[in-house]
């Protein structure tokens, strides 16, 4: 924090070990934490994309706690079978995926032609991950 330096007459030499999680020492021996010199980090954000994928019971394990997890739902619950026959993945796969993976949010996408409405993918996947969302050409998201 610039008012910190200033006040405490930190010189620049030593900005760089603070950033790093030094504390300050004082001329008198003070000691300054790292905590009142500086703000602390924003969260660290990930992202995950899965597509083009067959439901994979141990995928939860490589995305693990990622801010964002993009994953296909090219098929409704229903056509799990040709989900399986044609290596995609349903809504719901793609929402257990989620959770146990516990993420932040689920981006849907990658939808068959088949579904004139992919309100039902998104209904599917909310029921076992209701922090999902369906993507679109042109979203944007935060992550």
């Amino acid at each position: 924090r610039r008012d910190m330096i200033d006040f405490y007459h930190i010189p620049i030499s030593q900005i760089n070990n603070i950033k790093a999680g030094a504390d300050w020492v004082t001329q008198d021996g003070d000691v300054i934490p790292n905590s009142r010199l500086t703000t602390p980090a924003a969260p660290a954000r990930s992202y995950a994309y899965c597509s083009d994928t067959r439901y994979i019971k141990t995928l939860h394990n490589l995305v693990k706690n990622v801010s964002t997890l993009y994953h296909e739902s090219t098929y409704a619950a229903q056509d799990a079978d040709r989900a399986r026959l044609y290596w995609h993945s349903t809504s719901e796969q793609a929402a257990l995926v989620a959770r146990d993976a516990s993420v932040g949010k689920l981006l849907l996408g990658h939808y068959s032609a088949r579904y004139g409405n992919e309100q039902q993918l998104l209904e599917e996947a909310k029921e076992i991950f209701p922090n999902s969302f369906l993507t679109q050409e042109g979203a944007i998201f935060d992550i």
